[in-house]
């Protein structure tokens, strides 16, 4: 009795063995197939399919461990104590429970797949020593340490492949039935293997002792029978129970996001149509065909193409055209007709159309739209007579270019000469005519001649005339006289101080000349310069707006009918859910330029915060989409100004960007703003500064003119600033300076 006997030996029978490793399959597949329908359901039916896929599951979990161990014979007669055995039937059904849980939430991270793969791995190692542990024979059950974690590390690594496989297949939007099948031998012959390793741990020594067999069953091969054929009824029954509530569950979605998608698109002002391969058919439109059309839904669908009757007459032949490349799979992008009511009225649309694929290739279906673009037929013909317009008061800008050049070749210019200290003034002929003074009568002392002199100028004049005695070149000064007749003119005279020897001054002869004409035509140019800005601003406004309110709007909308449509496609159609995909995607990026077009053409921003908040906001677009990097350097005392100074250096600074990302080539750019008496705006960079056509020298670089710098030129001149531009080979800098005074 003092020596430990002999191991008794064991062995297998491979039907049951076979029959074992079937069960884990069947199990594993039911896993994978449970773990969709309870991540669709909600409320207490998922509680109810939670708690039934695991009862299923662990069942045949359990089935599978307790066929492996009836497989095992050992030279005595063995019994189950069936307490223990209930026992471990509940490990196996928390173990089931546990991946459900876990497989069905909206999300797997690596913790929670961890977490729930550890959980799982020992509820399963639990069965399976439970299950030993309900065994009576006349032997003892010894384990070997080291084979023994060997089944736990095997039952957490095939549970966390369980969880890992469960969760991907759980939707049916990945994979076939063939990969779900194979997923599933792959996770049943890692549950046979944890369970078969398990048995290699134990080794069973006779006892002399007698069993308690209180509470304990034999199992005889019906019995075990039924528990096999139990076990794959129940889970038969759990798959096909699961397979018929998804697809009636399947069908009630598409049924919900059908009805949901009618909705949307029949508030949509965009017609959406369906038609079959050869357009014989029309299997959807939606209300949007009424008013468009004027004519009702059910004559399009009983005559499919009755829509081309519709047509402008001058339209139909090419839209004809159009259509047949359609239904020959070519697509249709934004094919622009006329359309002509009952009533007699006249609509714009724009019509796209593509064909829909099978897998093979082929086309099944065809999907149009067709958006109303009267409106913005109507703002592009008021653009164009706003052009026209524009284009008027240029043909006028022209003519008072040229009535200044006649002003300045027809006026004549008049010299005189003025006696120091005697001031006794000689005016030669032509000066009396610019005076119109009678040269017979009238002799201009210095006295008299002040009088012509506007009030408003003579201390200019005076203060001109006396520094200029003084200096040895000539003086320039523009100033005001008023004729006899009350009439004002605008006179430019340049003079000079004559010394003797000493340096002192003797006389003073000057010419004067009338720029009044020439004034006048700068100050109507000036005029209807800022007039032609305003203008376009406005419109640059109001198609902004257009472009935001309308365009914008339909697009959004758009956007989240194709979300919608999304769901309503089964998952098989792949090669129509890559279409929709793609169409979302084109839709999408549309709406992106749509709005970065209309924000370049009006910065709501500048109107509400002012000229610092928008050039920092414009700067972040413009570096997004250009990639050049641009460093600002703001005051702190920029402020609020008036709105015609801050638009006119919004548009500077936008279109000096502009000219920098087209032609400069530098990747890095700079806007300083300085205020104090005078406010500083400058923009440099780094490109390419000198033109393509080649240099007046090495010294004498010159820019190239784009068609921006004009405009440039005219509003800052309009605010009463000055720019300047240079460049040279290490890059330009546009700088515009504006006098504050002491505001």
């Amino acid at each position: 009795m003092g020596q430990i006997a002999a191991p008794l030996a064991g062995s297998y029978d491979g039907r049951l063995v076979l029959l074992s490793i079937f069960i884990a399959i069947s199990a594993s597949y039911a896993a994978l197939d449970l773990g969709g329908r309870v991540t669709a359901a909600r409320g207490w039916v998922r509680s109810a399919w939670l708690a039934g896929g695991a009862s299923a599951m662990g069942l045949g979990i359990w089935s599978m461990h307790f066929t492996g161990m009836l497989a095992f014979s050992l030279p005595v007669p063995v019994a189950y104590h069936w307490p223990t055995v209930l026992l471990s039937l509940l490990a196996a059904i928390f173990a089931a429970g546990t991946a459900l849980y876990v497989v069905s939430r909206k999300k797997m991270g690596r913790v929670q797949a961890l977490t729930g793969s550890v959980l799982m791995g020992l509820a399963i190692v639990l069965m399976h020593y439970i299950g030993m542990a309900a065994m009576r024979l006349s032997a003892e059950c010894h384990y070997n340490l080291l084979l023994v974690a060997v089944p736990l590390i095997i039952a957490i690594i095939a549970s966390l492949a369980a969880l890992v496989l469960t969760f991907d297949y759980r939707e049916d939007f990945r994979g076939t039935t063939l990969a779900k099948v194979m997923s599933a031998g792959v996770m049943g012959a890692a549950i046979f293997l944890m369970h078969y390793t398990g048995m290699m741990s134990a080794s069973f020594v006779p006892s002399t002792g007698f069993p308690d067999l209180s509470h304990a069953i034999s199992i005889s091969s019906l019995g075990l029978g039924g528990i096999a054929i139990g076990a794959l009824a129940v889970q038969g029954a759990a798959i096909l129970t699961s397979s018929v509530d998804r697809r009636f569950a399947m069908q009630a979605q598409e049924l919900q996001t059908s009805e949901r998608f009618r909705q949307i698109a029949d508030n949509l002002q965009v017609v959406l149509a369906l038609a079959n391969a050869d357009f014989t058919e029309l299997l959807y439109v939606n209300h949007a065909y009424q008013v468009i059309w004027g004519r009702t839904l059910q004559s399009i669908f009983a005559e499919p193409k009755s829509w081309l009757q519709g047509i402008h007459a001058e339209d139909r032949a090419f839209v004809e055209e159009c259509l047949q490349h359609l239904i020959a799979g070519q697509p249709i992008d934004n094919l622009e007709c006329r359309v002509v009511r009952p009533d007699g009225s006249t609509s714009w649309v724009a019509c796209r159309g593509f064909p829909i694929r099978d897998a093979e290739g082929h086309v099944y279906r065809l999907v149009a739209s067709v958006q109303d673009i009267t409106e913005r037929k109507r703002a592009e013909e008021a653009l164009r007579t706003n052009e026209r317009e524009q284009r008027h008061i240029a043909a006028q800008l022209e003519r008072e270019r040229a009535r200044l050049v006649e002003a300045q070749e027809v006026a004549k210019m008049g010299s005189w000469e003025a006696e120091l200290p005697s001031l006794n003034v000689i005016w030669s002929e032509q000066t009396h005519r610019i005076f119109e003074t009678d040269p017979s009568r009238f002799h201009p002392t210095r006295p008299k001649f002040s009088e012509f002199i506007h009030p408003e100028d003579r201390a200019k004049v005076d203060a001109a005339f006396v520094a200029s005695l003084g200096e040895r070149s000539p003086c320039t000064v523009e100033y005001r006289i008023v004729v006899p007749d009350g009439r004002v003119k605008i006179l430019e005279e340049r003079w000079q101080a004559f010394h003797d020897e000493e340096g002192k001054p003797l006389r003073v002869a000057g010419t004067c000349r009338d720029i009044t004409e020439r004034v006048r035509a700068e100050e109507e140019l000036q005029r209807l310069s800022g007039k032609l800005l305003r203008l376009q601003d406005e419109e640059r406004r109001k198609i902004a707006r257009d472009l935001h309110d309308s365009t914008g709007q339909d697009l959004v909308v758009l956007a989240m009918m194709l979300g919608q449509l999304s769901g309503s496609i089964p998952s098989g159609e792949r090669g129509s859910r890559r279409l929709l995909s793609e169409c979302k995607a084109l839709a999408d990026k549309c709406l992106r330029e749509v709005r970065t077009l209309s924000y370049e053409l009006h910065s709501p921003v500048l109107e509400d915060a002012g000229l610092e908040d928008a050039i920092r906001d414009y700067v972040k677009g413009f570096t997004k989409r250009s990639g050049i990097q641009v460093e600002l350097e703001l005051s702190p005392r920029v402020g609020r100004m008036p709105r015609d100074v801050e638009l006119a250096l919004y548009r500077v600074m936008q279109e000096a960007l502009t000219n920098i990302r087209r032609h400069s080539g530098s990747q890095r750019a700079k806007i300083r703003i300085h205020r104090n008496s005078d406010l500083t705006l400058e923009i440099s960079d780094l490109g390419r500064g000198v033109s393509a056509g080649g240099q007046r020298g090495k010294e004498e670089p010159r820019l190239e003119v784009g068609v921006g710098i004009p405009s440039m030129q005219e509003r800052v001149k309009l605010i009463g600033g000055r720019l300047e531009i240079d460049s040279n080979n290490h890059g330009t800098t546009v700088r515009v300076t504006i006098p504050l005074g002491g505001e």
